[in-house]
């Protein structure tokens, strides 16, 4: 009965204490812009008529003119008539160039004490004009206090807003405050695992936060807006969605993800969430998952014979996916015989919406080298030229594999002749698919008509 009683009146306090305005309900959505929007609700006492309020809980990044403040009671009325964004902060070099031709007092380590009208200053010493008209020059690393009258005015150790409201009501008024923030950005960090056999990749996925605003945010709801937002327009609003993660515990954030307008929207369900000034922090965005996956070879016929790897996917759910990916950075491990995994390679990915194919670069294969070579050139006509190339794949690997040739031709093109079957990928562009077998070279030419 005694633990009712108190859970009672736990549920009462919490109810007076947001129903007077001392718990701030604060929500932040933050998109992958380097920017976010920032509710809240703020309580200001009032007068009728004109009021001057100062509000210095804000970030230094703030954007001045995204500020919206409304009254949460629809009978109030409530009015920002003027609004100063004070961001010049007092610092030692400030508040002395206010004293200039004043009077200060500077005491050393020594215990000397300077008075006199300051005249000058820099990083080195101070100029004080002494009674007699004399000068001290005081060196400043010897300096342990400088006493000044008073702090000059107009000065501000936060950034500050100044408003000058007007108002129909006396008395507290509910408020909720809105603005948008630079300097606070998210973005979508991937771990995949790729298995021993290489044909399947373990995925998973953090949020990555990173606040530079210049102001904490504590206990909030938080919203990540994945997409690419024109920030001239309006962003309507729509809704509707599906779960991503699920809930792991009581102690698990939950990410659940939506359609918003053009983009996605990642609310953190079951967690209010602090985001300190100059910190990244990290939230499980969906748990580990198996993807089907290819590892690919592919020569761009470049002059260094690199080949590349590349691992695709197809981000479906028949393959182990079929969600929207946010962009962001993929770092890629493969287990080795003994089940450790090792770093090789990362790649980022853009916004990617579900059913779309994903092709991570890797690295450049140590064991498969490329060459290409012009055999031969001629004009056949005055409007045309033919050329041969040839191709040689050297395989050192003890396993066969196969080879994406890409050649990138121009314009006004046709094969004339060639060893293997290829593919026109478009207009400019043909491909190979050449299998090489084990520790083994291969072959091949074409020939190409290019018309003028």
């Amino acid at each position: 009965m005694k633990r009712i009683y108190k859970t009672t009146i736990l549920l009462i306090s919490m109810v007076l204490l947001a129903e007077t305005g001392l718990l701030a309900q604060t929500s932040v959505t933050i998109y992958n812009q380097n920017f976010a929007t920032v509710r809240t609700n703020l309580t200001i006492p009032l007068e009728k008529g004109i009021n001057q309020y100062s509000l210095s809980d804000i970030p230094a990044a703030i954007e001045p003119t995204s500020v919206h403040l409304a009254p949460i009671k629809k009978s109030d009325k409530i009015v920002i008539a003027l609004q100063n964004f004070e961001y010049d902060l007092a610092n030692t070099s400030k508040i002395l160039d206010k004293y200039l031709d004043r009077e200060i007092e500077v005491v050393t380590k020594n215990g000397e004490l300077f008075t006199g009208i300051l005249k000058s200053f820099d990083n080195e010493n101070i100029v004080i004009q002494k009674q007699d008209m004399g000068i001290n020059m005081v060196n400043r690393k010897e300096i342990q206090n400088i006493n000044l009258e008073k702090m000059p005015e107009n000065f501000y150790t936060k950034p500050t807003l100044n408003w000058e409201l007007i108002s129909n009501i006396k008395g507290d008024c509910k408020t909720k405050l809105s603005y948008i923030t630079k300097n606070i950005t998210w973005d979508a960090q991937y771990v995949g695992v790729l298995s021993t056999d290489e044909k399947s990749l373990n995925l998973a996925s953090w949020i990555s936060l990173d606040n530079r605003c210049g102001k904490a945010f504590k206990n909030v709801d938080l919203k990540l807006m994945a997409g690419e937002v024109h920030l001239a327009r309006e962003r309507p609003l729509a809704a509707d969605g599906m779960r991503i993660m699920a809930e792991k515990g009581f102690a698990a954030p939950e990410i659940v993800e939506e359609e918003f307008f053009e983009y996605h929207l990642y609310t953190v369900k079951n967690r209010k969430i602090d985001i300190n000034n100059n910190q990244q922090k990290q939230i499980s965005l969906f748990d580990p998952t198996d993807v089907s996956a290819e590892k690919i070879f592919r020569y761009n016929c470049n002059v260094a014979g690199n080949v590349d790897v590349s691992i695709k996917f197809e981000n479906k759910e028949e393959f182990g996916l079929g969600i929207p990916l946010p962009k962001g950075k993929v770092r890629l491990f493969k287990k080795g015989k003994e089940k450790e995994s090792e770093f090789i390679g990362e790649d980022r990915i853009p916004h990617t919406p579900k059913n779309e194919e994903i092709e991570l670069k890797v690295g450049i294969a140590f064991d498969i080298k490329g060459k290409f070579t012009t055999t031969s050139s001629d004009r056949p006509t005055k409007n045309t030229r033919r050329e041969t190339y040839e191709i040689e794949l050297r395989n050192r690997k003890e396993e066969d594999v196969v080879i994406e040739v890409i050649k990138r031709l121009g314009r006004n093109w046709t094969i004339e002749e060639s060893d293997e079957k290829y593919e026109k990928k478009d207009a400019f562009t043909i491909q190979f698919n050449i299998k090489v077998p084990a520790e083994q070279e291969k072959k091949f030419s074409f020939t190409v008509l290019y018309k003028y």
